[in-house]
Order: C-alpha cells, then structure tokens, then sequence
C-alpha cells in the first residue's frame, strides 16, 4: 500500500475525502468532487503547431523533442525515476511506516 498524507496508507488510518455530492463514496479528487461529479484534471498539451499530445518536458511531448531519463544502470534502458535509476535497479516508492 502507498503511503498517503501523514505516511500511512488507508489501511492503517490515513484518512480519505469523500465527494461532497449527495450520497456518492467516492473519493474526492478536485475541488472537493470525485471524477464522476466534475473534477477535471488540466494537462498541459504540446506547444508545438497542431499537437495535441501532452507535454512531458519544457513544454513539448516526446514526439517533438521532450526526453525521458534512462536508467545509469549499464545495459538498462528503463526510464529513471528516483536517484537516476529504474525501480529494478533501486528507485523506491514511499510505503505505509
């Protein structure tokens, strides 16, 4: 389970938000409403010309230009994700403490 505020997951007592919607269990995404009920998330889209793909880096999308971070580990070619290095080769995610 990952961790949520506080550093604990939902099963040992993070506590969640619900859609502020009448009678909806969902958990609040935005604004205080789950997807169903309006809450949108903004992508920023490619700046270049007639892209609509989604900007990953500096305002551009992989297509035109926006590079991903391999892993440093010799013969891997797994994108990074913390400390230069892929999950196989050592990035962790924050778990429940």
């Amino acid at each position: 389970n990952k961790a949520q505020k506080g550093g604990v997951c939902l099963k040992h007592g993070a506590q969640k938000k619900l859609c502020s919607f009448d009678d909806c269990t969902n958990i609040s995404i935005k604004g205080g409403v789950c997807w169903r009920h309006g809450a949108k998330k903004e992508l920023k889209r490619c700046s270049n010309k007639e892209c609509t793909n989604i900007a990953v880096k500096q305002g551009v999308c992989v297509k035109h230009g926006a590079k991903h971070k391999k892993c440093s580990s010799e013969g891997c070619i797994n994108q990074a994700y913390k400390g230069g290095v892929c999950r196989r080769h050592g990035a962790k995610t924050k778990r429940c403490s």
